[in-house]
C-alpha cells in the first residue's frame, strides 16, 4: 500500500523560485473502524488510514536533509531529516491520541513512525518517517521539534533471531525481498528491486537486516538504497550500466554555461588511496587485482574483503575487486562540497531534484591558466532549506568513467581531458 501524497500545484508562471515553494507534508493517521464480531458495542480498530495529509510548511521555518555515504565503497545510510513546527492548534503534540474524526488511536496521531515527505511541484526531495517528537511548552507557546528518517531506517532497526541456513543459489533480488519481509518493513514503503546477476550462499540473516542488505549488494556488485521518494531500491550490475548511472546528470562549471558552484573544495589525500584489493567469497580464494600505475607513485596501499557470499567463483570475487579497484586507485580526488542556492536558479533547481545518489556530475574549473576537468560519483547531497534560503551541497568521489568517455585523449592527450567517443 503506496502513500499517495496529494499533488503539489506548480507555481504561476513567472513566479520566482523560491524556498517557499519547498512543502513539507505529513500523513497523519485516522482510524478505520470495523465492528467486533464478538461484542459490537466494543469498538475496535483493524487498521489506520494515512489519507490525511497536512501541508505544515506555514508551520516550518525550515528544514534540513542529508542522504548518502561517507565514502566511496561506504554504504547509503539511514537519510536524516529535522526540522522545527510552529504548534498553535495542538495538532503536532506528541500527547494527542484523537484523530481528526474523534477517534482516539491509543497512540500519538503524530509521532514516531509517521511519513512525511519534503517536496515542490517538479518532485520530492526527501521522503522519511518520522523517529522523534519533542515539544517545548513555554508559557502557552508551544514548538515541536521533529527528526526523520528514510525508509532505510526500518532495516537499520531490525535485527532478527537468527534462522536456519537457507536461500542457496537465490540471487539479490529475491534475498532483499526476504530480508525486507523479515524485517517487517511496513507495508507503506515501496520496494524496487533488481534480479540480481549472481547465485549466493545459503545465510542465517544474523547480522543486522541493514548489513544484510548492504552485504547481499555487496556480493552481488550491486547498490542498495533508499530513494527521494521513499522507495527502498536495489540495482543490480546490469542496471548500473543504465545512463542514468554512467553520463552526467548535471554539469558544473565557472564560465557560465553550466552550473556555477558558489564554492567548493577540492581535497587530495593519500589516506584514500587503495590500489591493491583482494576480494574473496565466504569459504573461496582470495583474488587481487591491483594497479601498477597507482603503486608506482603510492606504493602498495592494499584493502581485503573475505566475507562475500556470492557463488560465482574466482571470476565473480576478480570483476568484484576490479570494481572497488575502479574507486579506489585513483581516489586522490574528493569535490566537497559543492554549495548552490537554487532559489532564484532556474538550472540549479532542476539539479536540486534530478540528483540522486550515485548520479554522475562533471565538473571543469579554469584557474591559473589550467583545466580542472573531473568526473565525479555522488555519495551524499544535502539540503538547507529555510524561508530564504536554500542551499544544496553534493558531496562526491571519483568513480569508474562514464559510459562512452575515456580518460586522456590517447592521440592528442594534452588537448582535453575527457575525450567523447560514441
Amino acid at each position: 500500500m503506496a502513500i499517495a501524497w496529494p499533488p503539489i500545484t506548480p507555481p504561476d508562471p513567472g513566479t520566482a523560485l523560491g524556498a517557499d515553494l519547498v512543502h513539507l507534508t505529513l500523513a497523519l493517521p485516522t482510524a478505520r473502524d470495523v465492528w467486533d464480531r464478538a461484542r459490537w458495542d466494543t469498538a475496535t480498530w483493524d487498521a489506520l488510514d494515512y489519507n490525511n495529509f497536512v501541508d505544515a510548511s506555514c508551520d516550518c521555518p525550515g528544514v534540513s536533509i542529508s542522504r548518502g555515504r561517507s565514502d566511496p565503497l561506504g554504504h547509503a545510510a539511514p537519510a536524516t531529516l529535522s526540522f522545527e513546527l510552529d504548534n498553535p492548534t495542538g495538532v503536532y503534540s506528541p500527547w494527542n491520541t484523537v484523530d481528526r474524526n474523534g477517534a482516539d488511536l491509543g497512540a500519538p496521531v503524530f509521532g514516531p513512525d509517521i511519513p512525511v515527505r519534503v517536496a515542490t511541484a517538479s518532485g520530492p526531495l526527501a521522503t522519511g518517517w518520522v523517529r522523534t517528537v519533542t515539544e517545548t511548552d513555554d508559557g502557552g507557546e508551544s514548538t515541536v521539534k521533529v527528526t526523520a528518517t528514510d525508509a532505510l531506517s526500518f532495516l537499520g532497526d531490525a535485527n532478527g533471531f537468527e534462522q536456519a541456513s537457507q536461500g542457496g543459489g537465490e540471487k539479490a533480488g529475491a534475498r532483499l525481498t526476504r530480508i525486507a519481509n523479515t524485517a517487517g518493513v511496513p507495508a507503506l514503503v515501496d520496494r524496487t528491486f533488481a534480479p540480481g546477476a549472481v547465485a549466493l550462499q545459503a545465510t542465517t540473516l544474523a547480522k543486522g537486516a541493514l548489513e544484510e542488505a548492504w552485504l547481499t549488494a555487496d556480493s552481488d556488485g550491486g547498490v542498495f538504497y533508499a530513494t527521494k521518494g521513499g522507495v527502498l531500491r536495489y540495482v543490480d550490475p546490469a542496471g548500473l550500466e543504465a545512463p542514468e548511472f554512467t553520463e552526467p546528470a548535471a554539469r558544473f562549471s565557472d564560465t557560465g554555461e553550466d552550473l556555477c558552484p558558489i564554492s567548493f573544495t577540492i581535497a587530495a589525500s593519500r589516506d584514500h588511496v587503495k590500489n591493491v584489493v583482494a576480494v574473496a567469497a565466504a569459504g573461496g580464494t582470495a583474488q587481487s587485482v591491483s594497479d601498477q600505475a597507482s603503486i608506482a607513485r603510492h606504493g602498495v596501499r592494499s584493502t581485503q574483503r573475505f566475507d562475500l557470499i556470492h557463488q560465482g567463483g574466482d571470476a565473480y570475487s576478480v570483476g568484484l575487486a576490479r570494481g572497488m579497484l575502479d574507486r579506489l586507485a585513483g581516489a586522490e580526488l574528493a569535490i566537497t562540497p559543492i554549495d548552490g542556492v537554487p532559489t532564484d536558479d532556474e538550472v540549479f533547481y532542476a539539479a536540486a531534484h534530478a540528483l540522486d545518489l550515485g548520479s554522475r556530475i562533471e565538473l571543469t574549473r579554469y584557474r591559473f591558466g589550467q583545466v580542472l576537468h573531473a568526473l565525479a560519483t555522488v555519495d551524499g547531497i544535502a539540503h538547507s532549506i529555510t524561508l530564504d534560503q536554500w542551499t544544496m551541497t553534493i558531496r562526491c568521489s571519483p568513480g569508474p568513467q562514464t559510459k562512452g568517455y575515456s580518460h586522456w585523449d590517447a592521440a592528442v592527450w594534452d588537448a582535453d581531458y575527457w575525450d567523447r567517443r560514441p
